[in-house]
């Protein structure tokens, strides 16, 4: 059978106005940082490639504010053998002239070829063990026994390059080169933990290329394991540890993408024109809760902290569509997978804004007292407001320094850290443009998602649109570790903000002569499931949901109810199960060697359900999440 697969794509048929080669000054790579996400599609139950069947998987979002999934009408999640379709991340090149001024993408269809040049890595076992952001640093290594580093100054750094010397517990296939005409190139590593007798080979990703040369990096398979049983086995050994287990290794890693540009009008070019930035490339666990995002993304704080950095921001002013709507509408979008967020955001709760857009997307006087109020419920940024540290604002989020306090929990009775920093907040620049719309100073704009597909924007206008579309869909709070990187995406040092070329927009780049490949990751869980397992409730439901309704649940719902029935109020009164149902709990007041969660997380991930948008669904129906392309096996 073929193992060639061909994903959905937008911009497939899409024309591209010429770009004369003498004009390029250099040239930069959109998004600037993109995310693969993992999946089994194409992998025996053993780790092994399936020979006979082809990786599936499909492109992330490249246009912000989509609710549909990034796959064509009739699809799913699963393929034909009800294994998890990866998601491949996408990198496209763009052209500036010599006064920065953008030229537009350039491609194959205007006779441009590349050789991209990609290093990846994972570096989880060779770091030190888990600790929050605001916690001490712990200078306690991960796998302690193995490259111990006798001797070395360890001081709990997150950049700390001399755990770079514990090479049997890095998986590292080193920059690779995929030029045209490349066939596909897995990227892969072993991986020896204690006993290099057993040392297992790592398939990190795959780079492939698109019709017009465009970079294509799938992820990795999503299998974690511990190299104390057979390569073949399928049964792995009980997790022990809440995020730091030894001699275990998973497939997720973090790095850099370069590339050098050729035209056969201009045969210097590769040597002349090249990107002032590398991009950067993640790879995470698959998002299970499609079309809604964390309140805070990865997206907010970048464009925070290059506010406070470089004096840049999107946009001038606040927008309402861009940057209030999409926070109001988050509580209502997280209400179909946390039932805590339903009892307060969901459909007719008192604090349901969706059917409020008209007014409060209004400069009026008559929306005045909900914005104020609105406004009035949200927690202040960067910890200012020491009195905040409680549920009854938003976001109801934990913090970077922990889980959020319950109500009737006295903060003064917390014992570890400060109790704000156990609650999620805004950035300063959401907050303070929601004071601006709060005092009605606003424009109304346009909803994100307007146009669907990226070629229908202006070509000065695509950068941006590649790069929210990116980082919407990452966690930027909680950081605690995380999902898509750790909490070292919080930290100044991490970003250039010194070598950003004129015209650049927006200028989110890593410093990777600082940051260097499997650094942003190496500080999450290991595996990657036990952090699926444990932080729930108030952690991420935007991508790891909590409580869900069955599709086939709300299908005979909607039958029972009749044609006349309300669409949402049906399907909002049923009752939620667990998304992680079928799978042990992890008590709460567990020891140190029992998370029976973890265990089975491992084993049954690509079982779990995707939460998507509700289809089919009456014509201008507000949108309804329920849970599909769960598995029946083991669980």
């Amino acid at each position: 059978m073929s193992n060639i697969f061909t994903p959905y794509d937008p911009s497939r048929g899409k024309q591209y106005p010429p770009v004369d080669p003498y004009q390029i000054a250099r040239v930069e790579i959109f998004p600037p940082i993109g995310f693969a996400r993992v999946g089994d599609s194409g992998v025996l139950p053993d780790g092994t490639r399936d020979d006979t069947d082809p990786v599936e998987y499909y492109y992330a979002p490249e246009v912000p504010g989509l609710t549909e999934p990034p796959f064509g009408p009739l699809e799913s999640f699963r393929d034909k053998h009800q294994r998890i379709k990866r998601q491949a991340v996408r990198f496209r090149v763009y052209a500036y002239d010599v006064n920065g001024n953008p030229l537009g993408e350039i491609n194959l269809s205007q006779g441009y070829e590349f050789v991209w040049t990609v290093h990846v890595a994972n570096k989880k076992a060779a770091y030190y063990e888990s600790s929050g952001m605001y916690r001490p640093r712990k200078t306690t290594l991960r796998n302690p026994d193995t490259d111990p580093l006798d001797g070395a100054q360890l001081d709990g750094s997150p950049f700390d390059a001399s755990l770079e010397g514990r090479r049997h517990l890095i998986v590292d296939p080193g920059a690779r080169t995929f030029g045209p005409g490349s066939p596909p190139m897995e990227l892969s590593g072993t991986f020896d933990g204690s006993d290099s007798s057993r040392k297992v080979r790592v398939v990190l990703g795959e780079l492939r290329s698109d019709l017009l040369g465009r970079l294509v990096f799938l992820g990795g398979s999503g299998r974690a394991r511990s190299v104390r049983v057979e390569a073949s086995a399928l049964q792995q050994p009980a997790i022990i540890s809440e995020l730091d287990s030894i001699d275990w290794i998973d497939d997720i890693c973090d790095g850099w993408v370069s590339v050098h540009v050729m035209h056969p009008a201009r045969p210097e070019m590769a040597e002349r024109v090249t990107p002032h930035c590398r991009a950067t490339v993640c790879t995470a666990p698959p998002k299970f809760a499609w079309g809604m995002h964390s309140p805070t993304s990865l997206y907010d704080i970048l464009e925070n902290k290059y506010k406070i950095s470089m004096g840049y921001q999107e946009h001038s002013g606040t927008d309402f569509y861009k940057d209030i709507w999409p926070v109001l509408m988050t509580t209502y979008n997280l209400s179909w997978v946390n039932e805590k967020v339903f009892q307060g955001h969901g459909p007719g709760a008192f604090g349901d804004f969706q059917p409020l857009e008209p007014l409060l997307s209004s400069t009026g006087p008559e929306s005045q007292a909900f914005r104020e109020h609105v406004f009035g419920k949200l927690r202040e940024p960067d910890f200012r407001n020491k009195a905040m540290s409680h549920a009854q604002l938003m976001p109801r989020l934990s913090g970077d320094d922990g889980n959020a306090l319950e109500p009737g929990i006295v903060p003064s009775l917390v014992t570890a850290g400060e109790p704000i920093r156990r609650f999620a907040a805004l950035t300063r620049l959401q907050y303070d443009r929601f004071e601006a719309w709060k005092n009605g100073v606003f424009v109304r704009g346009k909803p994100l998602g307007t146009p669907t597909v990226l070629e229908d924007y202006p070509p000065d206008e695509q950068p941006m649109v590649l790069t929210r579309a990116a980082l919407e869909q990452a966690i930027g709070d909680p950081l605690f570790p995380g999902v898509e990187a750790f909490w070292i995406a919080k930290l100044d040092e991490t970003w250039d903000t010194v070598g950003i070329p004129t015209g650049l927009r927006p200028p989110f780049r890593v410093d990777h002569d600082k940051v260097r490949p499997g650094f942003l990751t190496r500080g999450l869980s290991l595996p990657w499931q036990s952090n699926f397992d444990l932080c729930n409730t108030h952690w991420w439901p935007s991508t790891r949901p909590d409580d869900v309704i069955p599709r086939k649940e709300a299908i005979q719902a909607l039958r029972a109810a009749g044609a006349n029935s309300d669409f949402v109020t049906t399907l909002s009164v049923l009752p939620r199960m667990k998304w992680s149902r079928g799978l042990r709990e992890t008590p709460q007041d567990t020891s140190t060697v029992f998370f029976p969660g973890s265990t089975d997380m491992v084993a049954k991930w690509n079982q779990l359900g995707f939460v998507a948008r509700m289809r089919p669904a009456p014509n201008n129906a507000p949108p309804v999440w329920v849970e599909q392309d769960r598995t029946a096996a083991g669980l």
